[in-house]
């Protein structure tokens, strides 16, 4: 059982370094020390047969820190470029986009085509067939 600020003098300004220690304050709980952003965040673990902190669940708490600084960089750095990209598409018209929109639109052609059936007249028997009509497209990467 260590305090938060001990945690903190613990983690040395290390950053993604963590710590998991008993609460002081509600003892028989656990909580994660976590070095981000140049200060110490302090959160309750949870288990039930995985370890989490919200609703995402892991094997190992190495997996719940990993998924957590990956969460807490991307929220830090990238999300006022995220936020402007699906406020303002600027790729709409052109390169993935267009390709994208391509493709939807031939997968719904082909399920279209895929439902249509012809009746088709062999020589030899002159007793009708059915055939599935298909279209095979290419797919984009």
């Amino acid at each position: 059982i260590i305090s938060r600020e001990q945690a903190d003098e613990l983690l040395g300004g290390v950053e993604g370094a963590y710590i998991l220690r008993e609460s002081q304050r509600q003892p028989g709980c656990y909580t994660l020390a976590l070095r981000f952003g140049n200060q110490t965040l302090n959160y309750r673990l949870f288990y039930d047969g995985k370890h989490f902190v919200g609703e995402k669940r892991f094997e190992s708490i190495h997996d719940l820190v990993t998924d957590g600084l990956i969460t807490l960089y991307i929220e830090t750095k990238a999300s006022e470029y995220i936020s402007k990209m699906t406020t303002n598409p600027i790729y709409e018209h052109i390169g993935y986009a267009t390709l994208l929109r391509e493709k939807v639109s031939r997968r719904l052609s082909r399920s279209k085509t895929d439902s249509r059936k012809a009746s088709v007249t062999t020589c030899e028997e002159n007793a009708p067939v059915e055939k599935v009509s298909r279209l095979i497209y290419e797919e984009i990467d």
